[in-house]
């Protein structure tokens, strides 16, 4: 009992911490959820070749149930790009559903390679504002249907989401910031979505075996960690409206590279 009410409130504080991020910075909570995902599964001594895919399957399902309200919002605000979405949100409903099927062949340390690399080049991407130059405000089909496809299988292996590198194409290609971070946000529930439904598909044999997971998702952390990030989004994108951001920002990017580090460092253990 003890122990369970120490996790429950460290859940809390993650959830709390993951919502006030995500929306002062306009990111998905993937990018925090995924290495506190792997340390705590490490703290409750699951086992070692499990514990990355369980963090992304319990992440992609904690998002799964914090994006549609904010995605909900930018479409009511007018800020969705519809031609855009007719085109890929299947796409996007596919491949990342795929992705999470490739990923259950995985070996565990190559997961968590590619996990911590892709946190790396995320918090880079942070960091020094990556993105190129606005293009054409034409959009190609084609290349939009394999970026998106392409977005969508890394996300769905990673757990991390796919703003952070939505947003920027999207500028490229000639959307406005607010139409390319709301239609960033309903794109991603469509990964989100399809890749909670491969969780509960694609399982390994020893996650059958450990109590509080449902598939490959562990539900004390979609429950707690979704239900407060839904609500401390919300205070971090006020927030966000009013306050420099940074230095916040570079400093959340070293702690996920910090975090990336701490994987890498847990996989060659």
């Amino acid at each position: 009992m003890h122990v369970m009410i120490e996790l429950t409130i460290a859940l809390l504080f993650l959830g709390i911490f993951a919502g006030l991020l995500s929306g002062f910075f306009g990111i998905g909570s993937g990018i925090i959820l995924v290495p506190a995902y792997i340390f705590l599964f490490e703290f409750l001594n699951f086992p070692k070749e499990i514990i990355p895919f369980l963090a992304t399957g319990t992440s992609m399902t904690t998002m799964a149930l914090v994006i549609p309200n904010a995605a909900r919002t930018h479409y009511k605000n007018g800020n969705v790009d519809t031609d855009v979405l007719r085109i890929v949100f299947l796409v996007g409903l596919l491949f990342a559903f795929l992705g999470r099927y490739i990923s259950f062949f995985f070996e565990s340390t190559t997961l968590q390679i590619i996990i911590a690399v892709s946190l790396t080049l995320a918090a880079l991407q942070l960091i020094f504002d990556i993105s190129p130059k606005q293009a054409s405000k034409e959009i190609n089909k084609v290349e939009l249907i394999l970026v998106i496809a392409a977005i969508a299988s890394l996300t769905s292996i990673v757990g991390i989401g796919g703003g952070i590198l939505m947003i920027p194409y999207f500028k490229f290609r000639g959307l406005s910031m607010h139409k390319a971070i709301g239609t960033s946000s309903v794109m991603g529930f469509s990964f989100a979505l399809s890749s909670s439904i491969a969780v509960f598909l694609f399982v390994p044999e020893a996650a059958k075996e450990l109590d509080y997971l449902i598939g490959a998702a562990f539900y004390p952390a979609i429950l707690i960690v979704g239900l407060s990030s839904i609500y401390f989004a919300r205070v971090g994108a006020n927030l966000s409206s009013n306050t420099q951001g940074d230095i916040l920002k570079k400093a959340f990017a070293i702690l996920v590279i910090l975090a990336a580090f701490r994987v890498f460092y847990s996989t060659f253990l």
